[in-house]
């Protein structure tokens, strides 16, 4: 597991705690209970699903590198 994937895991985290608070926010405020949305069970295998892209350098020279100080 890439440096890539342990971040969108956290994101993907951190989204569905929000989720939950305001879904907890939400029925305290009003008292009645919100179903639970599935749209992000199903988006979360259709992302699991898809094969990571081949990263290809965007230019033939490699990095770019600063330029030295000017006297």
């Amino acid at each position: 597991m890439g440096p890539q994937d342990r971040s969108f895991s956290q994101v993907k985290a951190i989204l569905g705690k929000l989720d939950r608070s305001i879904d907890q926010l939400r029925e305290q405020r009003t008292g009645a209970v919100v179903p639970v949305p599935v749209v992000s069970q199903v988006v979360s295998r259709v992302i699991e699903e898809t094969p990571p892209a081949a990263v290809k350098p965007s230019s033939p020279f490699g990095r770019a590198t600063p330029l030295p100080p000017r006297p």
